[in-house]
Protein backbone atom coordinates (compact mmCIF):
# COMPACT_ATOMS: atom_id res chain seq x y z
CA UNK A 1 0.00 0.00 0.00
CA UNK A 2 1.26 3.52 -0.73
CA UNK A 3 2.47 5.61 2.20
CA UNK A 4 -0.91 7.03 3.13
CA UNK A 5 -1.72 9.28 6.05
CA UNK A 6 -4.74 9.94 8.21
CA UNK A 7 -6.09 13.23 9.50
CA UNK A 8 -3.03 13.69 11.71
CA UNK A 9 -0.51 12.93 8.91
CA UNK A 10 0.67 9.74 10.61
CA UNK A 11 0.65 6.47 8.64
CA UNK A 12 -2.90 5.31 8.01
CA UNK A 13 -3.70 2.68 10.62
CA UNK A 14 -6.47 0.75 8.90
CA UNK A 15 -7.71 -1.05 12.02
CA UNK A 16 -7.89 2.16 14.06
CA UNK A 17 -9.53 4.04 11.18
CA UNK A 18 -12.25 1.39 10.78
CA UNK A 19 -12.80 1.42 14.54
CA UNK A 20 -13.27 5.23 14.44
CA UNK A 21 -15.79 4.85 11.61
CA UNK A 22 -17.71 2.19 13.55
CA UNK A 23 -18.03 4.55 16.52
CA UNK A 24 -19.02 7.79 14.83
CA UNK A 25 -21.33 9.93 16.92
CA UNK A 26 -24.65 11.26 15.68
CA UNK A 27 -25.25 14.96 16.36
CA UNK A 28 -28.41 17.04 16.19
CA UNK A 29 -27.43 19.54 13.51
CA UNK A 30 -24.82 20.71 11.06
CA UNK A 31 -23.84 23.43 13.56
CA UNK A 32 -23.11 20.75 16.18
CA UNK A 33 -20.41 19.24 13.94
CA UNK A 34 -18.22 22.36 14.36
CA UNK A 35 -17.44 22.18 10.66
CA UNK A 36 -14.86 24.57 9.18
CA UNK A 37 -16.40 26.97 6.65
CA UNK A 38 -14.39 25.32 3.86
CA UNK A 39 -16.27 22.04 4.42
CA UNK A 40 -19.85 23.24 5.00
CA UNK A 41 -20.86 23.02 1.33
CA UNK A 42 -19.33 19.54 1.15
CA UNK A 43 -21.56 18.39 4.02
CA UNK A 44 -24.59 19.72 2.13
CA UNK A 45 -23.60 18.08 -1.17
CA UNK A 46 -26.42 16.08 -2.83
CA UNK A 47 -24.47 15.07 -5.93
CA UNK A 48 -21.57 12.63 -6.25
CA UNK A 49 -18.74 13.26 -3.80
CA UNK A 50 -16.35 11.42 -6.14
CA UNK A 51 -17.33 13.72 -9.02
CA UNK A 52 -16.94 16.81 -6.80
CA UNK A 53 -13.45 15.72 -5.72
CA UNK A 54 -12.55 15.03 -9.37
CA UNK A 55 -13.71 18.50 -10.42
CA UNK A 56 -12.05 20.22 -7.46
CA UNK A 57 -8.65 18.55 -7.85
CA UNK A 58 -8.51 17.78 -11.58
CA UNK A 59 -8.24 14.01 -11.19
CA UNK A 60 -10.35 11.21 -9.80
CA UNK A 61 -9.60 10.49 -6.14
CA UNK A 62 -7.86 7.29 -5.20
CA UNK A 63 -9.88 4.69 -3.32
CA UNK A 64 -8.52 2.44 -0.59
CA UNK A 65 -10.81 -0.34 0.58
CA UNK A 66 -10.17 -0.46 4.33
CA UNK A 67 -12.42 -3.43 5.03
CA UNK A 68 -15.86 -4.91 4.67
CA UNK A 69 -17.94 -7.55 6.38
CA UNK A 70 -20.74 -8.33 8.79
CA UNK A 71 -20.80 -6.55 12.14
CA UNK A 72 -23.25 -5.53 14.84
CA UNK A 73 -23.42 -1.86 13.77
CA UNK A 74 -24.61 1.06 15.83
CA UNK A 75 -28.10 1.28 17.27
CA UNK A 76 -29.13 4.18 14.99
CA UNK A 77 -27.89 2.28 11.91
CA UNK A 78 -29.87 -0.85 12.78
CA UNK A 79 -32.91 1.32 13.56
CA UNK A 80 -32.67 3.10 10.18
CA UNK A 81 -32.29 -0.23 8.37
CA UNK A 82 -35.12 -1.71 10.46
CA UNK A 83 -33.20 -4.69 11.80
CA UNK A 84 -31.95 -6.15 15.06
CA UNK A 85 -29.53 -8.44 13.20
CA UNK A 86 -26.00 -7.94 11.95
CA UNK A 87 -25.41 -5.45 9.18
CA UNK A 88 -22.89 -5.43 6.36
CA UNK A 89 -20.39 -2.55 6.37
CA UNK A 90 -17.88 -1.31 3.77
CA UNK A 91 -15.16 1.13 4.86
CA UNK A 92 -13.09 3.16 2.40
CA UNK A 93 -10.76 6.14 2.19
CA UNK A 94 -10.81 8.55 -0.74
CA UNK A 95 -7.40 10.04 -1.40
CA UNK A 96 -5.92 13.05 -3.16
CA UNK A 97 -2.21 12.82 -3.90
CA UNK A 98 -2.25 9.50 -1.99
CA UNK A 99 -3.41 11.20 1.22
CA UNK A 100 -6.85 10.44 2.71
CA UNK A 101 -9.26 13.37 2.50
CA UNK A 102 -12.55 11.52 3.07
CA UNK A 103 -13.39 8.40 5.05
CA UNK A 104 -16.64 6.60 4.30
CA UNK A 105 -18.71 3.84 5.83
CA UNK A 106 -21.65 2.30 3.99
CA UNK A 107 -23.96 -0.09 5.81
CA UNK A 108 -26.75 -2.32 4.55
CA UNK A 109 -28.51 -5.59 5.26
CA UNK A 110 -27.28 -8.96 4.04
CA UNK A 111 -28.92 -9.69 0.69
CA UNK A 112 -29.25 -7.44 -2.37
CA UNK A 113 -27.67 -4.37 -0.72
CA UNK A 114 -24.69 -6.41 0.42
CA UNK A 115 -24.36 -7.97 -3.04
CA UNK A 116 -24.36 -4.52 -4.66
CA UNK A 117 -21.59 -3.30 -2.32
CA UNK A 118 -19.38 -6.38 -2.66
CA UNK A 119 -19.60 -6.19 -6.45
CA UNK A 120 -18.01 -2.72 -6.31
CA UNK A 121 -14.71 -4.12 -5.04
CA UNK A 122 -12.30 -1.15 -5.38
CA UNK A 123 -14.66 1.09 -7.34
CA UNK A 124 -16.39 4.11 -5.81
CA UNK A 125 -19.95 3.85 -4.52
CA UNK A 126 -20.87 6.69 -6.90
CA UNK A 127 -20.74 4.15 -9.75
CA UNK A 128 -23.68 2.38 -8.12
CA UNK A 129 -25.72 5.28 -6.74
CA UNK A 130 -25.40 7.84 -9.52
CA UNK A 131 -25.31 5.54 -12.56
CA UNK A 132 -28.28 3.33 -11.62
CA UNK A 133 -31.49 5.42 -11.60
CA UNK A 134 -33.19 2.84 -9.36
CA UNK A 135 -31.18 4.16 -6.39
CA UNK A 136 -32.89 7.12 -4.70
CA UNK A 137 -31.45 9.33 -2.00
CA UNK A 138 -33.63 10.00 1.02
CA UNK A 139 -34.28 13.52 2.22
CA UNK A 140 -33.06 13.10 5.80
CA UNK A 141 -29.42 13.76 6.66
CA UNK A 142 -27.92 12.54 9.94
CA UNK A 143 -24.96 14.73 10.83
CA UNK A 144 -22.08 12.89 12.45
CA UNK A 145 -18.56 13.36 13.75
CA UNK A 146 -15.65 11.09 14.47
CA UNK A 147 -13.84 10.98 17.80
CA UNK A 148 -11.04 13.09 16.27
CA UNK A 149 -13.62 15.80 15.43
CA UNK A 150 -13.88 15.18 11.69
CA UNK A 151 -17.40 16.19 10.59
CA UNK A 152 -19.59 13.89 8.56
CA UNK A 153 -23.07 13.00 7.48
CA UNK A 154 -25.16 9.92 6.85
CA UNK A 155 -27.72 9.65 4.05
CA UNK A 156 -30.17 6.84 3.40
CA UNK A 157 -30.47 5.45 -0.13
CA UNK A 158 -33.06 2.95 -1.34
CA UNK A 159 -33.62 0.79 -4.39
CA UNK A 160 -37.25 -0.38 -4.65
CA UNK A 161 -36.48 -2.86 -7.42
CA UNK A 162 -33.85 -4.62 -5.30
CA UNK A 163 -35.73 -3.96 -2.06
CA UNK A 164 -32.41 -2.76 -0.64
CA UNK A 165 -31.34 0.19 1.45
CA UNK A 166 -27.96 1.70 2.26
CA UNK A 167 -26.77 4.26 4.76
CA UNK A 168 -23.84 6.16 3.29
CA UNK A 169 -21.66 7.97 5.84
CA UNK A 170 -18.94 10.35 4.69
CA UNK A 171 -16.40 12.07 6.93
CA UNK A 172 -14.35 15.04 5.79
CA UNK A 173 -10.80 15.00 7.10
CA UNK A 174 -8.77 18.12 7.99
CA UNK A 175 -6.50 17.41 5.00
CA UNK A 176 -9.43 18.18 2.66
CA UNK A 177 -9.97 21.53 4.37
CA UNK A 178 -6.25 22.27 4.07
CA UNK A 179 -6.22 21.45 0.33
CA UNK A 180 -9.34 23.55 -0.29
CA UNK A 181 -7.72 26.52 1.45
CA UNK A 182 -4.62 26.47 -0.77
Amino acid sequence: MPNQTDANTSPLDIEATVLRLRHANAVDSLAATNTPDTLTTWLRLTSSLTAKLTTQFGAAPGLVLLGEGLESGQYWEREALITENSIYARHIALTVNEEPVVLARTVTLPGAGMDALTELRNRPLAELLFEDPEWRRGTTVQYLHLANGSPGRGCHWHNDKLEAGLIVQEFFLPKLSTLLSQ
